[in-house]
């Protein structure tokens, strides 16, 4: 009997010290979200009274050139922040293409949901206006939008500069 119970000390001995403790799994790397759009301007004053001669307003493309800058705050791709950090801003910038449109496809995120803050900077421009081009300057100004997104989203968000 004393064998027996020695022999399944032993065993069970044998079996806890060769069992592997499980090494934690490394958080996966950030993947990306893509963000596009299509931005527009009233750089068209005379397209915007209808037939009636009541004020219609009907916006055109942004001024292909102009950028727009996509920011992360840094705080949310650390799989394990330390509030005591202060993290840098992930940045990226693109151009508006002639047709208004902006796309960004390298957002990092992970599968959490994430706000990026999407700056539309200023520029300027001329109007129509009494079928003359003004020769002023027209100072359009930007602004900001926030938008959501996670690993493989991909988010529309229009947006119209004020001027």
């Amino acid at each position: 009997m004393k064998r027996k119970i020695f022999a399944a000390l032993a065993i069970s001995a044998i079996a806890f010290v060769s069992c592997k403790k499980e090494e934690p799994v490394a958080p996966a790397g950030p993947g990306s979200a893509t963000v596009s759009g299509t931005l527009w301007a009233n750089s068209n004053l005379d397209n915007d009274t209808d037939n009636w001669g009541f004020y219609m307003y009907v916006p055109e493309y942004a001024k292909a050139g102009a950028t727009i800058t996509a920011v992360v705050d840094g705080y949310d791709l650390d799989p394990t922040p330390d509030g005591s950090y202060d993290y840098p801003e992930v940045t990226r910038t693109t151009t508006i293409g002639s047709n208004g449109a902006y796309s960004f496809t390298d957002i990092p995120c992970y599968d959490e949901i994430i706000t990026v803050e999407l700056r539309f900077n200023d520029y300027n421009d001329q109007q129509l206006s009494g079928g003359v081009i003004d020769p002023s300057v027209t100072y359009y100004m930007g602004g900001s939008q926030y938008v959501q997104v996670w690993r493989g989203a991909v988010v529309m968000n229009d947006y119209t500069f004020n001027y």
